[in-house]
């Protein structure tokens, strides 16, 4: 059986879609490889033929199309525009399909009326039925892999399959799966479940073999939705990669998710530290304690978070994070509170999103039961450019929100902003680099930073005098951290244009809303006068509400 795994393109501007800077300062096609698609074909029998097309790097052919018996598809709902496209094709040409990923949990009713084969949850404990039924020519069928896959009895993915491994700035890889917490908006403990398994460190270093007997050199992402879920176990690996690590000359370096408390474990950040993790991304979502105690995000709420993110630092590790506007109980002066904590978090890749209730969470069903849940709009998962897909509870209307959010984004991923913020974290970051990193990783540092120098230094007037403030001073004061400085300025790269986009996108939408779409109501039902543009930083006098009970 000739099997075509297909995997849709991500929508050109998202906030996490860096492709284009990807390509022109990192020399890779596309970000990171389809890694679900890659576990999955490890299950399927030696006589499938198999074919895997990443639509970010390449389109499949005619041929591909007529070769092919049967077509897998594995997405996000980010990439939903494109499975439209894929799910066309296929029909056009008379192909069943099997649908799997975290868009099925999200939009089962959608996969359930285009696919032939859809499957829920992890796919490894229902591929024996799948490949039966896929034998046996039986249609219209649902699996059900549930949340308690054993990680240490995982096959290693097919990375084989992959073209040229090295199209990608970075390979996809993943630990563990489950978090122990309850965040009341995420979807992660919904497909995988609250309780972590983890693979051992000896699968993963042979994976990492694999990669490097393929030929792939860059960043290894450990895909985790929360890296420290098991602590125990992920200091036993991390101790294992780093023995792996000097042993094969340090080939990668790595980075990661986890949450805030990862500050509060010193043997952990160093371990990660020695080996040789990078960087790490952080779910901060809101400074304020009773937003975060609302949401259920609890295990953010002990301690001063500014001081963790420099703790982290201290151990030579950089931070990204993610924060959210949009929580029940908010007041207007949110966005100058996100905007300064930013400001002094010195985290130059914020993701700052919309709050959007993703279906089937604690979030979209609460607010279902009290009537807020705004069904009928349509989303995709981009939470710069959608959400709040229900009506507020709090001081401001949702067209409040979109007006303070665009004027939000403008400020964070502004040059001056941007730069001025990151300097201060990059000289606190006392970053660890072996002399075996230098060698493998140092020429193409310096690529990159080249690159960098000409289109955001000298080549772009808005850019280049706020690049160099921050340049030259880290290069003269803290080289080490060039390194980070490279990551930042590329990401901004991206995030300027993207923010020139959700700025439009927004006013377009703000001028022709959906007809689903309610601007100018707060929980409660009761009409909002509109008030003028929220800009950050400052406090709006306008009509209070009071939610309802």
């Amino acid at each position: 059986m000739n099997v075509l795994m297909l995997y849709p393109r991500f929508p050109e501007e998202t906030f996490w879609n860096t492709r284009r800077a990807v390509k022109l300062l990192w020399g890779r096609k596309a970000i990171m490889p389809p890694l679900g698609l890659l576990t999955i074909a490890s299950y399927l029998p030696e006589d499938f033929s198999l074919r895997l097309i990443d639509r970010n790097v390449a389109e499949e052919s005619e041929s591909d199309w007529q070769w092919a018996d049967v077509v897998f598809i594995s997405l996000m709902m980010a990439q939903r525009e494109d499975y439209v496209a894929c799910m066309a094709q296929a029909r056009r040409h008379g192909k069943p399909v099997a649908v799997g990923g975290p868009f099925t949990h999200a939009m089962p009713e959608v996969a359930c009326a285009d696919a032939d084969w859809v499957c829920f949850g992890e796919a490894e404990s229902i591929m024996a039925d799948l490949v039966d039924d896929l034998r046996a020519g039986r249609r219209k069928k649902r699996y059900d892999g549930g949340s308690n896959t054993d990680m240490a009895r995982v096959r290693t993915p097919r990375f084989d399959l992959l073209p040229d491994v090295n199209d990608y700035a970075t390979m996809a890889l993943q630990f563990s799966r489950g978090c122990p917490f309850r965040c009341e908006f995420c979807d992660i403990i919904e497909i995988y479940g609250r309780v972590p398994r983890t693979k051992t460190a000896a699968q993963l270093c042979a994976e990492l073999a694999l990669l490097k007997q393929l030929g792939f050199r860059g960043y290894i992402f450990l895909v985790d939705d929360n890296f420290i879920g098991n602590k125990k176990n992920a200091k036993i690996m991390l101790a294992e990669l780093s023995v792996w690590n000097r042993a094969e000359g340090w080939p990668f370096r790595y980075y990661t998710e986890a949450s805030i408390n990862v500050a509060d474990d010193d043997e952990l950040l160093e371990r990660m530290s020695r080996a040789g993790f990078f960087h790490v991304f952080i779910g901060i979502e809101t400074p304020d304690p009773k937003l975060l105690k609302s949401t259920q995000k609890l295990q953010n709420i002990p301690g001063k978070p500014l001081e963790k993110l420099n703790k982290i630092r201290r151990r030579g590790i950089h931070v990204t994070a993610g924060f959210i506007v949009g929580f029940d109980g908010e007041e207007r002066g949110v966005f100058g509170a996100q905007q300064s904590f930013v400001r002094d978090s010195g985290v130059g890749v914020a993701m700052i999103g919309l709050l959007q209730a993703i279906p089937h969470t604690q979030l979209s069903r609460r607010l279902k039961e009290e009537g807020r849940l705004l069904e009928k709009l349509d989303l995709s998962g981009s939470l710069t450019v959608e959400g709040i897909n229900f009506i507020p509870r709090g001081e401001m209307t949702k067209r409040e929100y979109l007006e303070g959010y665009r004027a939000l984004v403008r400020e964070l991923y502004s040059p001056k902003n941007y730069f001025a913020r990151i300097l201060p974290a990059l000289l606190e970051l006392k970053m660890r680099v072996p002399p075996g990193v230098l060698w493998r990783h140092g020429w193409t540092l310096i690529k990159v930073l080249l690159k960098e120098i000409y289109h955001l230094g000298l080549r772009a007037k808005e850019t280049k005098s706020h690049f160099w403030k921050t340049f030259l001073p880290l290069l003269r004061k803290n080289p080490a951290a060039l390194e980070a400085f490279a990551f930042d300025a590329s990401v901004y790269y991206h995030l300027h244009r993207h923010a020139a986009y959700v700025n439009d996108e927004l006013e377009k939408y703000l001028s022709a809303p959906s007809f689903a779409d309610v601007l100018d109501e707060v929980s409660g039902g009761r009409e909002c006068p509109r008030n003028q543009r929220v800009e950050p930083g400052t406090q709006h006098a306008g009509h209070r509400i009071t939610a309802s009970a």
